[in-house]
């Protein structure tokens, strides 16, 4: 293929050195995906908004040998026309492909765009298009969790340079902390912690440190569960459905017996995903 008769190579990793060779040019190449029906940029050019002259090329396969060949698009919003509601003309950015509706529109996107490389919009299917809920672990009560509390008095601030809106006065200086673990289990209960004194963010950040390796100690122990009552057994011989997440049991996912692990006491009948990402993970 030539432009103005100079050669123009035919891999799209050689477009670099051709652009160097030519200052006047920056070259474009997009591809065709069949399987998605889309284009997908191969190289964007980094030249592209700063020489005088652009070329957009396609690159296509043949089907019938391992040859590839370039064709010219003198029209870009034509090509990717699909991607847009619009039945006029579009103006395209060539790093993302993706059409604007004016020209404003474009030139406030491009120098965003191009601090990223050569990217492509991949809209959802219409199976995919909708958002679901799938973290299930979430919707139960935390095991253990801390409440932490600060108190602070009031310094002048040496430095009072201010920007067009604010200036600072004074700042917060941390006097001292208040740390309470709260668990549903007695046996692992604890009185709140209460410091005041020097360095206390080095103090806060110890304490914090040894609560984290004293529960991932708790929760690490994993307690057989009890025998299940006649009425427990029942519930779980008679139950068709997931009480996590409502979904039928199958024998891809079947009924499960999920307990607590940290007291042994059966909870409800889950299925077998949920169970597994109902267990208690430690950090």
């Amino acid at each position: 293929m030539n432009f103005d008769g100079i050669e123009f190579p035919v891999q799209p990793k050689s477009i670099p050195q051709f652009e160097s060779q030519n200052p006047h040019l920056s070259i474009n190449v997009v591809s065709y995906e069949a399987e998605n029906r889309s284009f997908c940029v191969l190289y964007a050019s980094p030249h592209q908004y700063r020489r005088p002259h652009t070329v957009n090329l396609l690159l296509l396969d043949d089907d019938t040998s391992s040859k590839r060949h370039y064709v010219w698009v003198r029209n870009m919003s034509r090509l990717v026309a699909h991607r847009s509601k619009r039945r006029g003309k579009s103006f395209l950015c060539n790093s993302c492909l993706h059409p604007f509706k004016y020209r404003s529109a474009l030139d406030n996107h491009i120098p965003y765009c191009l601090q990223h490389p050569a990217q492509m919009v991949v809209y959802p299917d219409e199976s995919d298009a909708v958002l679901k809920f799938e973290a299930r672990n979430k919707q139960h009560l935390i095991g253990f969790y801390l409440i932490c509390d600060f108190e602070s008095f009031l310094v002048p601030a040496k430095d009072t340079q201010a920007d067009r809106h604010t200036r600072t006065i004074d700042r917060h200086d941390v006097s001292g902390f208040c740390c309470y673990r709260v668990t549903p289990y007695e046996q692992y209960q604890t009185p709140p912690i209460v410091y005041s004194g020097p360095d206390p963010i080095s103090k806060f950040y110890d304490h914090v440190i040894s609560e984290s390796h004293l529960i991932n100690q708790i929760m690490s122990h994993h307690v057989p569960m009890k025998p299940l009552t006649s009425q427990q057994e029942a519930k779980f011989r008679t139950a068709t459905v997931c009480r996590n997440c409502d979904e039928l049991f199958s024998s891809h996912n079947y009924k499960v017996r999920h307990h607590d692990h940290l007291s042994g006491q059966f909870l409800f009948t889950a299925c077998n995903n949920c169970n597994l990402q109902l267990k208690c993970k430690c950090d």
